[in-house]
C-alpha cells in the first residue's frame, strides 16, 4: 500500500496546518506528493471575478495593500499563505490549487481529476462548529471519498498514534484497513488495539467473537506483542467505540467502510462519518470496494 497523491484541503486555521503536518510525515515516508487545496466560497455570480483576479495577481506581487483592489490583495495574500505554508517542508513536491466553489463538492472534484489516493484534512470535535473544513464537511467527505480520509483533530500538530484503535466486525471487509498497521508501526512504533463493539442489537457468544478476531489477526500476520484483542460491550457502536478510545488513552481510530454498497453491517447507521466528526482524537477512514 502507498499514498502517492496526498490531498490537503488548508483554510489556514491552526487546525489545517495541523492536518499539513500530518500529512507531511506520510508524504515523507512515501515520497509523495502532497496537493494543497484552498476553497473560496463565492457566489457562482463572482467567481469569474475572482479567477481573473487569482489569474493576474502576480503581476501585482510588489504592490501596496492600498494601491491596488480589495479582490487582488486577497489573492496575492492567499498566494503568501501557500507559499509560506509550503516552505517549511522543502523536501516535498507541493502542488497549489485555489478554486472558487463548495467545499465538499471541489474536494470530490479533485480527488477524481488528479489522482489522489489519500485526503488529509483537519476538523473539530465534539460540536463541529467554527471553521471552513468541519462538521457536515467532514462528514460528507467521509461518506463519499472515493479513497482513505484522515481527519486530525489536533491544532498543535502533534499526530503521533502509538496507540490506534481498529474499530470493526472483523468480516472480510476490514482487512484492508487493518493493513495500514505495518506503515504506523514503522513510522511511530505503534500497537494495535482490535475493537468488536458488541450492542444489545448484535449480541453473539464472546467464544465466537474471540474466534473471528484471532483468526483476522493471524492472517494479518501482527506480531503478538504489537496488538491486543477487545471485546466491548455498549448501547452503540459509535459510542463504544469513542468510550473504549477514550478510556485507553487511544491516539487514533481506524475505521474500515465498503465502497460499492455503502458501509458494511457494522457500519450501517453512518458510523463511521459520525466517529469521524465526533471524536476528539484522529480518525482514519479506509474505503474498501
Amino acid at each position: 500500500m502507498s499514498f502517492k497523491n496526498i490531498l490537503v484541503p488548508i483554510d489556514f486555521s491552526t487546525r489545517s496546518y495541523a492536518a499539513l503536518a500530518a500529512a507531511a510525515d506520510i508524504a515523507n515516508q512515501f515520497d509523495s506528493k502532497i496537493t494543497l487545496l484552498h476553497i473560496i466560497d463565492v457566489p457562482e455570480t463572482q467567481r469569474p471575478e475572482y479567477q481573473l483576479a487569482l489569474d493576474t495577481v502576480g503581476n501585482y506581487e510588489n504592490s501596496k495593500k492600498e494601491d491596488i483592489p480589495a479582490i487582488l490583495y486577497s489573492m496575492k495574500e492567499t498566494k503568501r499563505q501557500l507559499r509560506e505554508a509550503t516552505e517549511k517542508y522543502p523536501k516535498i513536491t507541493f502542488d497549489e490549487k485555489v478554486v472558487f466553489d463548495r467545499v465538499h463538492r471541489q474536494i470530490y472534484t479533485v480527488v477524481e481529476g488528479t489522482d489522489v489516493d489519500l485526503i488529509v484534512m483537519g476538523s473539530t470535535g465534539a460540536s463541529g462548529l467554527g471553521e471552513v473544513f468541519i462538521g457536515s464537511n467532514t462528514q460528507k467527505v467521509v461518506r463519499n471519498s472515493s479513497c482513505p480520509v484522515l481527519v486530525i483533530k489536533d491544532d498543535e500538530g502533534n499526530f503521533n498514534p502509538r496507540n490506534i484503535v481498529f474499530a470493526s466486525d472483523f468480516s472480510e471487509m476490514g482487512g484492508e484497513a487493518a493493513r495500514l498497521f505495518p506503515f504506523f508501526k514503522t513510522l511511530y512504533g505503534s500497537t494495535l488495539h482490535l475493537l468488536n463493539i458488541v450492542t444489545p442489537s448484535t449480541f453473539e457468544a464472546t467464544p465466537t467473537t474471540q474466534k473471528r478476531m484471532e483468526d483476522f489477526v493471524t492472517d494479518l500476520k501482527v506480531d503478538k506483542a504489537d496488538y491486543t484483542i477487545n471485546i466491548f460491550n455498549y448501547y452503540t457502536e459509535e459510542e463504544g467505540i469513542l468510550t473504549f478510545a477514550e478510556d485507553n488513552k487511544a491516539d487514533m481510530i481506524l475505521l474500515g467502510t465498503h465502497g460499492r454498497k455503502g458501509f458494511s453491517r457494522f457500519m450501517m447507521g453512518s458510523i463511521a462519518e459520525n466517529v469521524a466528526n465526533h471524536s476528539e482524537i484522529p480518525v482514519f477512514v479506509f474505503r474498501q470496494d
